[in-house]
Parts: C-alpha cells; sequence; structure tokens
C-alpha cells in the first residue's frame, strides 16, 4: 500500500519536474503567435526575437520567420543584417508582396539600384502598387530624375487628389526645383488635410531655405607692403533650373596693387566683370565654366578662363579639379591647377585638402609655384556658413591663413565677413557685404 502511494507521488513528482523545466524551456517556434506579438505596440521584441530564433534553428521555411527578423533589425539600426533576412524573405516567397516591399524600402538608402529592381518586379504584378510606386519615385528623386518621380506623384494624384504621400512628394520636388512658394504650398495643403503629417511639418521647416536668386554686395580692403586698397562691387547667382546657375559680377578696385600668393602673381583690376555657367547635380556631380575680364587703367586688359568641376565618390566624399588660364599680355600669361577632395564627417561638417601648381611667364619663366591648403567647414541652419583654413607654398614660403562666415540676419539677409592673410608681401584682405536671397 505504502509502495504504491509512493509511486504515484513519484509520478506527480516527476510530471511537475517536467512541467517546470518544459516552463522553463527554450520557446517553441510559433510563426502565428510571433506575428501577433509583431504587431502589438509596444512590440516585445525579445519574446518575438526569441520564437523567431527558435524558428531559423528548426530550419523554418516561412518567409515571415524572416522578414520579421529583418524589419527589426533595420529599426535597431543594422541594414546590412536587415537586408541579408529580407532577401531569404524574399526568395522563400517570391510573389508575397510584403517582403518584397520591405526588401526595397530597406535597400533604399544604400543600395538604390537594386531597391529599384525590386519595385520593378512588384509593380509588373500589380501597376497600381501604391507603395512601390512611392518606393520608385523616392528612388527618382535622389537620382535628381525629378520628371520620372512627378509622373509617378501625377498618377497617384489622378486616383486619389488628397493623397498626403503624394502631395508631400510633390511639394519636395518644388524644393528641389527651387519653387519655394509652391512647395510650402504643397506642404500645407497636406496639413490642412492631415495635422499631424510629420513629414509635411519637417518640409514646411525647411522650405524658408530654398531660394532661386542670391545677389552678394560687399566691399574690400586690401593691403600689402607695397600700399592700400579699396573694393566694392556685387555678384548674382541666378536659378535657371533645378540644377542650372548663371552667375553675373562687377568688382572695381581703387589702387591697381600687385599682390603675390599661393596661386601666384596678380594685379587688382580697376574693372573686374565676371560671367558664369554652373550646374549641379546633388551628390552625382558638379562643374563650372567662369570668364572674367579684368580691366586695367595703364596696363593690357587681362583675361581668366576657369574650368571647375567635382565627382562624388559617395554621399559623403568627393574629388574636385580645375583649371584656369589667363592670358592678355606676357606679364598676365600664365595657367593654375587645381584639386583635392572634401569629406563630410557629419551633416553640419566637412574636411577639405587642395593643391595648387601655378606657373606663370612672368614668374621666373613659369616656374612651378606648389601649394596646398586644408580647410574645415561648419553648415548651419538657414545656410549659415563658417570655414577656416591654412595653406603654405614651399618655393617662396608663403603662409595662408584664411576664414570666411555667412551669417544669418532674417530669412532672406545675411551677412557675410572673409578674411585673409599671406606672408609673402605681408597681403592682407578683408571683405564684409551683405547676401540677398529669394
Amino acid at each position: 500500500m505504502l509502495t504504491g502511494k509512493f509511486s504515484k507521488f513519484a509520478l506527480l513528482l516527476v510530471f511537475s519536474t517536467f512541467l517546470v523545466v518544459t516552463a522553463k524551456a527554450d520557446p517553441v517556434c510559433n510563426v502565428d503567435e510571433a506575428q501577433r506579438l509583431f504587431g502589438q505596440q509596444p512590440r516585445p521584441i525579445t519574446q518575438v526575437q526569441a520564437m523567431l530564433s527558435a524558428c531559423e534553428a528548426a530550419g523554418s521555411t516561412d518567409y515571415r520567420v524572416y522578414m520579421f527578423q529583418g524589419v527589426m533589425r533595420r529599426e535597431a539600426g543594422d541594414r546590412e543584417g536587415a537586408i541579408a533576412a529580407l532577401e531569404k524573405a524574399h526568395v522563400l516567397a517570391p510573389e508575397e508582396l510584403n517582403p518584397a516591399l520591405e526588401l526595397g524600402f530597406t535597400l533604399e538608402e544604400k543600395h538604390r539600384r537594386r531597391a529599384a529592381r525590386v519595385y520593378e518586379q512588384v509593380l509588373a504584378r500589380d501597376p497600381n502598387n501604391k507603395a512601390a510606386l512611392l518606393g520608385m519615385a523616392r528612388i527618382h528623386r535622389a537620382e535628381n530624375e525629378l520628371d520620372k518621380a512627378t509622373a509617378i506623384y501625377e498618377q497617384l494624384l489622378r486616383a486619389n487628389p488628397q493623397d498626403a504621400d503624394a502631395l508631400n512628394g510633390m511639394a519636395w520636388i518644388a524644393l528641389a526645383s527651387r519653387r519655394r512658394v509652391a512647395g510650402q504650398e504643397g506642404f500645407e495643403k497636406v496639413l490642412s488635410i492631415n495635422p499631424g503629417n510629420e513629414e509635411a511639418k519637417i518640409g514646411l521647416s525647411m522650405a524658408p531655405d530654398v531660394y532661386r536668386y542670391v545677389v552678394d554686395a560687399s566691399g574690400t580692403w586690401v593691403s600689402t607692403s607695397s600700399g592700400t586698397a579699396w573694393g566694392f562691387g556685387a555678384n548674382a547667382l541666378i536659378g535657371v533650373t533645378a540644377f542650372d546657375t548663371i552667375e553675373v559680377g562687377e568688382y572695381h578696385y581703387t589702387n591697381e596693387l600687385q599682390t603675390l600668393t599661393a596661386i601666384g602673381v596678380a594685379v587688382l583690376p580697376s574693372d573686374d566683370i565676371r560671367v558664369g555657367y554652373h550646374r549641379l547635380v546633388p551628390l552625382t556631380y558638379a562643374f563650372s565654366l567662369v570668364y572674367d575680364y579684368r580691366g586695367h587703367n595703364g596696363l593690357p586688359t587681362e583675361h581668366w578662363f576657369d574650368v571647375n568641376g567635382a565627382i562624388y565618390l559617395t554621399d559623403y566624399l568627393r574629388l574636385f579639379g580645375g583649371y584656369r588660364q589667363a592670358w592678355g599680355a606676357f606679364q598676365w600669361d600664365g595657367r593654375l591647377i587645381r584639386g583635392g577632395f572634401a569629406a563630410s564627417l557629419s551633416p553640419s561638417w566637412e574636411v577639405s585638402a587642395a593643391f595648387y601648381d601655378a606657373a606663370q611667364a612672368i614668374f621666373s619663366n613659369y616656374l612651378d609655384i606648389w601649394s596646398w591648403v586644408a580647410d574645415i567647414t561648419w553648415h548651419g541652419p538657414h545656410n549659415a556658413l563658417l570655414i577656416g583654413g591654412v595653406g603654405y607654398s614651399p618655393l617662396i614660403d608663403n603662409v595662408d591663413l584664411h576664414g570666411r562666415a555667412i551669417l544669418p540676419l532674417t530669412d532672406r539677409i545675411a551677412l557675410q565677413v572673409a578674411v585673409g592673410h599671406n606672408s609673402i608681401n605681408a597681403d592682407t584682405r578683408a571683405t564684409v557685404g551683405l547676401r540677398f536671397n529669394w
């Protein structure tokens, strides 16, 4: 009798122990439960991840396992890990839309071409898929293909004139095209439909920094070991398209001083008339062509022609270079070669290094003057700017110190200050002026 009771007690003890051990055991694979928990807010990340890991360890072929893992890795900042998981989900279920759309969205930031291919596959099956259309529009905007992005947003607005996503997209394109008022009105329309729309709020806050025209009016003081000169004039930049700008300017100096700096011998002109064309495709490339007519009193007319270009290797690193040819008389004949790189350390800070090779007929029969310059730049709110740098020319033992500041006074007016000093010839310059943009 005792033995029977003991046996029952032992069985009960074993069963209880089994329940405790089971309760403490590793989570089992339950994709449906993981999906339910994944949709909760706040999401129980640890619990969901444990379930998904159990499914992965069991060799699950349910695409949802890897799709949920990919989304959580993306949200945690592990974008490359997210891409790997989402690609696996997409391979397991190529006909499912959700893993494809999540993969396309995750690829957009660093792998736009791959993202476009994913969205194109979705649109081949579902030409009106809104998420894929918006993804393609974002890619076109990032690639500066504004006409293609506009066509997509117009397609969405024909289907729904109150589509907040498409209206925001059109407003961003207006800003990219330097149409500030149209951009503001677009974001304001979105906020009238949905007052809490965060994208529209961000766009509206950025709109005041967009402009099509810039006019700089300034005065300059120049001092060298041979005298002093004053200069005054203005320069205008006229935005023709989203990427193209025309430059015109004129500057007058009261005394035609001869200066010697890192970029060679130059004589301040009585009248300097400047005309140029600039093309800038953001984060892709830039180039400019600029002609300077430099008139002198009692000296031959001087001409400068500059060609400059830059190419972005990444969003954070660009290479630049340029060539200047001077002519008009023997004392002006010469050339200047420039090259270097600029690297963004953050959205606000940038460092750059450049070299110059100047050669002029008047300076030891085209003897090369090599120089290097290093700068650090801070980009602030409302187009504020601070630049400081140093340069050196070993051949002529010249030290170049320089700085520049653009300090906004209002939404449309900024104070400009620039200073520079070259140790050779005691060449010191200071410029103060106002910048007007609209």
